[in-house]
């Protein structure tokens, strides 16, 4: 499967193409068209098609195809001109169907012209291409879009191409979405003590991207981390609701874009284009992590290509003593008992001096009366200790309205195909199907 999207994004990507079997009639050559900017101007380019032949060709229709997943027709604006001193005229695109269901591939595809490109033998034509991502009720692209050519007789009733002549295409990255994790401490204490931090999202052209999830990815790096994340007892994150302040616990594994546990929809502040999410992180004593790359992550999981709703923060972690075995952000914090004050001791005062003897002793009076007996208890008293019973422990706090899995399991692959949805995953999709 790897080969394969390698293979079909390098046939895409090269200067120009010709159909399988070594279809030498015609070609296709794509150029400009580097990167675009939800909600700003146009990405511009042209495409060149020539026909190799000894004979005029008369049958072959321009087609392009502008893809990437929950990308349709209405997000889309693409204009094309006949020639460097040609009028820009609108180019209608349709969706595509390409069998993967609501969750899978979607693309857009247009017959640029509507009718058939008249070549000479061996000449060459020219059209300039430009589009542009407009504002929807959709998502907005969270990978680069793939933008492919072809000579070939039309679209199919899916808006699939069909027994294309010759094809291209390259991939047009994506800007104009920026998301950080902020406010984490350079060293976050493994105490099982909640520490806060804030995730921002922000948009240029103040497009509203209309991400509804999200999930955080805890790794602990090379031979300690695991792509399911940590242990529930080792660490935890939660989002806090910004309704009721209550904090929801979310889940740590790698996740691509369905299935996170993070509510961006209902947990994010601020307007759409400076969206903010108050988030604590907390470490038991158990945590344990390797040096070399432990991070958390936020946004979607790239598993096999990179993902424009994606970033990371490096970590480190300082082991604390007397740490609980397990995280309880909501415990709460033991109150130190104060050290007593000593108290000064007084200094003892002088005695007097005893004055001299008289020198005549006085005479020492004689009793006459008889001492009485000290009287005899009766009985001993007891000694009685008292031992007091232990207070049965306070409760913790009410327990996190759990948003997910607390022990979530994520198979790397899993993950990995959830994301792998780039133009070359596309290109592969719509290759499979193509008959």
């Amino acid at each position: 499967m790897a080969a394969a999207l390698v293979a079909s994004l390098v046939a895409l990507t090269a200067p120009a193409a010709h159909a399988a079997g070594g279809d030498r009639t015609h070609s296709v050559r794509l150029d400009g068209l580097a990167s675009v900017e939800p909600g700003g101007g146009w990405s511009e380019g042209s495409v060149t098609v020539r026909n190799d032949t000894d004979k005029p060709s008369v049958d072959q229709h321009l087609l392009i195809v502008v893809g990437s997943q929950s990308l349709g027709p209405d997000q889309l604006l693409v204009e094309y001109a006949d020639g460097a001193s040609g009028a820009w005229q609108p180019v209608r695109m349709t969706a595509q169907d390409l069998g993967g269901g609501t969750g899978g591939y979607e693309g857009t595809a247009a017959d640029v012209t509507g009718a058939a490109v008249e070549l000479q033998p061996h000449a060459e034509r020219t059209f300039k291409l430009r589009f542009k991502v407009v504002q929807s009720k959709h998502e907005g692209p969270a990978v680069d879009i793939g933008f492919e050519a072809y000579l070939g007789p039309g679209l199919r009733q899916d808006g699939q191409v069909r027994d294309w002549t010759a094809g291209t295409g390259r991939v047009v990255k994506v800007n104009g979405l920026t998301t950080t994790i902020e406010g984490l401490p350079k060293s976050i204490p493994a105490d099982g003590r909640p520490h806060p931090f804030k995730v921002s999202i922000k948009t240029a052209n103040g497009f509203d991207w209309h991400i509804t999830e999200a999930s955080f990815f805890l790794w602990a790096g090379q031979g300690v981390g695991s792509m399911d994340g940590p242990p529930a007892c080792d660490a935890e994150v939660d989002v806090q609701d910004p309704k009721d302040g209550s904090w929801h616990r979310v889940d740590l594994g790698a996740v691509g874009m369905v299935g996170g546990s993070v509510d961006v929809a209902k947990w994010a502040t601020g307007p759409v284009d400076n969206k903010v999410i108050n988030a604590r992180i907390t470490l038991g004593k158990n945590f344990k992590l390797d040096p070399s790359d432990p991070s958390l992550n936020f946004g979607y999981y790239p598993g096999a290509g990179p993902v424009l709703f994606w970033t990371t923060e490096r970590i480190a972690t300082t082991p604390v003593d007397g740490a609980p075995d397990c995280v309880n952000p909501d415990a709460p914090v033991p109150t130190a008992t104060p050290t007593p004050t000593p108290t000064a001791t007084a200094k003892p005062t002088a005695t007097a001096k005893p004055t001299a003897a008289p020198s005549t002793a006085a005479a020492v009076p004689t009793s006459t009366a008889t001492p009485s007996k000290a009287p005899t208890p009766t009985a001993s008293p007891s000694v009685v200790k008292a031992v007091a019973k232990p207070s049965p422990a306070k409760e913790a706090a009410g327990e996190l309205a759990d948003t997910g899995s607390s022990d979530p399991v994520v198979p790397a692959g899993i993950a990995a195909a959830l994301i792998a949805i780039g133009a070359a995953a596309v290109a592969l999709a719509r290759r499979a199907r193509r008959g």
